[in-house]
C-alpha cells in the first residue's frame, strides 16, 4: 500500500449499492492470491478481533482517504474526485469520479490539477475536491487495455514534456469517433484542455490537447522516425558479445538506462536518445527498426531481477579459476573450491554434440527455413514457429487445450455447410491462439516447457540473429560459476540475478548408441553418471494416433509438417481409428525401423562435455529441460537445453529434476541429497 495511514483513520469506501460512504481503517492484508485487501469498520473505536466478520473488506481501488490533499501530488497518482461547483473545476461534476493526476497546479492552469478520469472526459479540479485512493497506479494499469497502459506509462515517464496541439476558438479540427475522423469546432480552450462542438452529434465534448484522438497529433506520431535511427545503425559501433560482461549488463554499457518504477509496477528502459520502453514487444520492434546491434534477449522487465548486483562469496577460495574453459565457450566460466584444493575430474571441454561413431548419422538435410524478413515477429506466418505449433497441436500433452480451442473454432463457423473446407482456417485459428498464450519463446525467454519440442529458425531461414525464434543456438551467454557444494560434489550457481525463462546452456557431449551406452554404463571406470537420454521420440508415442473428428474441420494434415505424425496419418485415414495398444506400438516400431535406427541414443559427457554436466539434481528444481531442434528435424537428436523455471537470485545453485524412477534399476539405490522441503529422499 503506497500511502501512510493510521488505524482508525477516516476513509471513504465504495459499495455498488450505496456509493461512497464513510468508514474507519483497520488494516491492510494480502489475500491468498496475493492481492491487497483493505479492512474497514463502521465504528471509530473498533473493538472487534482482527479476524472478525464485522470488518468490511475492499480492494484498494474502492478505498480513499477522507481528507482532501494538502500537499502537491505527483503526476500518475490515483485519486478520487468529489463533486464540485463550476468555480472549482473546468466543468460540472455531479458524482465522485476516479482518475489519475495528469498535471500539477501552476499559473498556466490557474493552480488546478488536471485529471484523466477513468470513465469520463478530462477536467481541471482544485485540491479541496481531491481525495487520494489507496490503489497504486500499477494496479490500475494491470486492468486496462494495452493501448491505454502504454499511453499512461509514457505520459507519466515523460511528464512534463508533452506534445499539445496549438489551437484557438472557432478553429476546425478532425477528431476520432468510433474509428472515424469527424469534423469538430473548438468552442473553448482551457490550459491543456479544449471543448469542441460536434455538428454530427450536436453536442460538446472536452478533450485533452495531447490526445491521440486529434488527427494532427495522430498523424505526426504515425510518421515519426525515432532519433536513435542514425546512432543505432552506425556501422562503426560494434558490440563484443564475447566479453566478460553479464548479458543483461551489455545494454547498460552501451548507453541504455534501466529504471525500476514501483509507481508503475514495471521496469523502464531508456535508450541513449531518450526513448522509453516498458514492454518487450515495443522494445524489440524498436531495436529491429533502428537496426540496433543489441538483442531483446539482453533486456528484462522482471521487477525481481537486479541486473547490476553480482554475487561475491564471503568464503575463502582455495581454488579460483577465472575461466575453466580456457576461452572455449562464449563467456568465461569461473570455478572456485572453498572446501579444499581439489579440481573436478579431468575431461575435454567442448561446445558441441559429437557422434561417438561414424555410423551415427544426423540428417541435416530434412530441415526447411522460413522466409521472414521482419525478425519473425508475426509468429503465425513463420514456418519455424508453425512447426512448433504443429507439434503442440498433435501432442497428447495438449489434448484438452487444443480440444477446447477447436470447439471455439467450431462455434465461430457454419459446420452444417459441408461444401466449405475449414482446415486452413482452423489451423490459422490455432496458430493465433497459441501465439497469444505465449507458447515457445517470449522476448528471448521460455516461461514454460513445450513438451512437443521447439523448432528454432536455422541456417536455411532468411531471418538473421535478431530473430525472436533463435535462442539455444547461441550457446552459453550467462556468467555462471562451478563450485564445490561439499554434500553433492561439484555444482553450478549463477553470479547474477536471472529472469524466469532464461536460457542457461545445452548438454554437450558424445552421442552414443544403445550398445556403446550399455558398455560404458557397466564399466567401473566410467558409469552412467553423465548420461542424458535423447528420449524425445518416446514422448511422442501417444500423439501418433490421435482420433480424428469432423474431418472437414479437424483433419490435421499440414503439407509442410515433416514429422512422424504425417508418416502415420495414412493409418488413420484407412479407418484404423480404434487400434489396440499392441498394434500402435507395432506400427511405431515399424516406423522407427524403416525411417531411423532403433533404440534411444544417449549423450555422454564423461570424457567430453560442457558446463551442463555439473548441474545437480533437486526435487524442487529452479531449472527445467527443453528439447530443441535447430540444425536437424531428426527427432532422435534434439538439443537438450536448460532454462530457469523462475527468477533466480545471484549466488543460487542451478538444479534440475533428473526424473529418475525409484526401483527401475535392479540392485541399485541412489539417495537424494538436495535438502529441499519437497525431497523424495531417493532417486533410484
Amino acid at each position: 500500500m503506497p500511502l501512510a495511514i493510521d488505524v482508525g483513520q477516516r476513509v471513504l469506501v465504495y459499495n455498488p449499492s450505496h456509493g461512497w460512504t464513510m468508514a474507519y481503517f483497520v488494516r491492510a492484508q494480502q489475500t491468498n492470491d496475493n492481492k491487497l485487501q483493505i479492512l474497514t469498520c463502521r465504528l471509530s473505536n473498533c473493538h472487534h478481533k482482527p479476524t472478525s466478520q464485522d470488518h468490511y473488506r475492499y480492494p484498494p481501488e474502492r478505498v480513499a482517504l477522507n481528507d482532501s490533499i494538502n500537499e502537491q501530488v505527483n503526476v500518475g497518482t490515483r485519486v478520487l474526485c468529489m463533486p464540485s461547483g463550476d468555480a472549482d473545476t473546468s466543468r460540472y461534476i455531479d458524482k465522485p469520479l476516479r482518475g489519475i493526476i495528469a498535471e500539477q497546479p501552476a499559473n498556466d492552469n490557474d493552480q488546478r490539477y488536471l485529471i484523466f478520469a477513468d470513465s469520463d472526459s478530462p477536467f481541471y479540479l482544485r485540491s479541496t475536491a481531491i481525495r487520494l485512493l489507496l490503489e497504486p497506479l500499477s494496479n490500475y494499469l494491470s486492468k486496462v487495455d494495452l493501448g491505454t497502459k502504454q499511453y499512461i506509462e509514457n505520459y507519466v515517464l515523460t511528464y512534463p514534456k508533452r506534445r499539445l496541439v496549438n489551437i484557438s476558438v472557432k478553429d476546425h479540427i478532425n477528431i476520432e469517433l468510433n474509428g472515424q475522423w469527424i469534423d469538430a469546432i473548438v468552442s473553448k480552450v482551457d490550459a491543456s484542455l479544449m471543448r469542441v462542438f460536434l455538428p454530427v452529434l450536436n453536442k460538446h465534448e472536452w478533450l485533452y490537447r495531447g490526445s491521440l484522438r486529434l488527427q494532427p497529433l495522430f498523424n505526426s506520431l504515425s510518421t515519426y522516425e525515432p532519433p536513435c535511427k542514425r546512432f543505432a545503425s552506425e556501422k562503426s559501433l560494434t558490440i563484443n558479445h564475447n566479453n566478460k560482461c553479464h548479458f543483461l549488463l551489455i545494454p547498460l554499457n552501451y548507453g541504455w538506462k534501466r529504471q525500476i518504477r514501483n509507481d508503475l509496477g514495471t521496469i523502464v528502459y531508456i535508450s541513449p536518445c531518450g526513448q522509453m520502453f516498458t514492454d518487450g514487444e515495443r522494445l524489440h520492434a524498436f531495436l529491429y527498426q533502428t537496426e540496433s546491434l543489441l538483442s531483446i534477449r539482453q533486456f528484462t522487465f522482471d521487477m525481481n531481477c537486479r541486473v547490476t548486483q553480482k554475487f561475491i562469496s564471503p568464503n575463502t577460495a582455495f581454488v579460483n579459476l577465472e575461466d575453466y574453459t580456457s576461452g572455449k565457450d562464449n563467456v568465461p566460466l569461473m570455478l572456485v573450491n572453498e572446501i579444499d584444493s581439489t579440481l573436478p575430474k579431468s575431461f575435454e571441454y567442448i561446445t558441441e554434440r559429437i557422434p561417438y561413431t561414424s555410423d551415427i548419422s544426423i540428417d541435416k538435410d530434412n530441415i526447411k527455413g522460413c522466409s521472414c524478413t521482419d525478425g519473425c515477429i508475426d509468429t503465425t506466418k513463420c514456418a519455424c514457429w508453425q512447426k512448433t505449433y504443429d507439434g503442440i497441436i498433435r501432442s497428447h500433452y495438449y489434448e484438452d487445450l487444443i480440444g477446447s480451442l477447436k470447439e471455439l473454432f467450431q462455434q465461430s463457423i457454419d459446420i452444417e455447410d459441408d461444401t466449405i473446407d475449414h482446415t486452413d482456417d482452423m489451423r490459422l485459428f490455432l496458430y493465433d491462439a497459441l501465439a497469444k498464450r505465449n507458447f515457445s519463446y517470449k522476448n528471448g525467454r521460455l516461461l514454460e516447457k513445450i513438451h512437443s519440442g521447439i523448432y528454432e529458425c536455422n541456417g536455411k531461414c532468411k531471418c538473421d540473429s535478431r530473430c525472436i525464434n533463435r535462442c539455444v543456438q547461441f550457446g552459453l551467454n550467462t556468467l555462471l560459476q562451478i563450485y564445490n557444494t561439499s554434500e553433492k560434489g561439484w555444482g553450478v550457481r549463477t553470479l547474477y540475478d536471472l529472469p524466469a525463462g532464461t536460457f542457461l546452456s545445452f548438454y554437450a557431449g558424445e552421442i552414443l548408441n544403445d550398445e556403446d551406452a550399455n558398455r560404458r554404463g557397466t564399466e567401473k571406470t566410467m558409469g552412467d553418471v553423465y548420461f542424458t537420454a535423447l528420449d524425445f521420440i518416446t514422448s511422442l508415442k501417444a500423439s501418433f494416433f490421435q482420433k480424428k473428428i469432423k474431418t472437414n474441420i479437424q483433419k490435421d494434415q499440414f503439407d509442410e509438417q515433416v514429422n512422424i505424425s504425417n508418416e502415420l496419418s495414412e493409418i488413420q485415414s484407412n479407418g484404423n481409428t480404434h487400434m489396440s495398444t499392441e498394434d500402435k506400438n507395432k506400427e511405431l516400431s515399424n516406423y522407427q525401423h524403416i525411417n531411423y535406427d532403433s533404440g534411444v541414443y544417449v549423450m555422454d559427457a564423461h570424457y567430453k562435455g560442457n558446463i551442463s554436466r555439473f548441474y545437480n539434481h533437486s526435487c524442487a528444481p529452479n531449472v527445467f529441460v527443453q528439447n530443441v531442434f535447430i540444425e536437424t528435424w531428426d527427432v532422435r537428436f534434439p538439443w537438450v537445453a536448460f532454462f530457469t523455471t523462475s527468477s533466480v537470485k545471484a549466488g543460487t545453485e542451478l538444479v534440475w529434476d533428473y526424473s529418475y524412477e525409484v526401483d527401475t534399476v535392479e540392485n541399485r539405490v541412489l539417495h537424494c541429497r538436495c535438502g529441499s522441503d519437497e525431497c523424495r529422499h531417493r532417486l533410484l
